[in-house]
């Protein structure tokens, strides 16, 4: 269940970052902000993802 959620975060937050770039008419602050938004939650989750592997091969 919980790859489920983080697969859903991801594709939300790249096909979000793709759409979101290609739209002329948002704010350039909306933009920055989405952008930014995406990058740290990808940052996390694959910082979580790194730690559960490293967690996992020690044991």
């Amino acid at each position: 269940m919980k790859n489920r959620i983080r697969l859903v975060l991801v594709l939300f937050f790249v096909l979000g970052s793709a759409m979101v770039s290609n739209m002329d008419s948002l704010n350039q602050a909306f933009k920055s902000i989405f952008f930014g938004s995406a990058m740290t939650v990808l940052i996390f989750i694959g910082l979580v993802s790194i730690y559960q592997y490293s967690r996992m091969t020690k044991h």
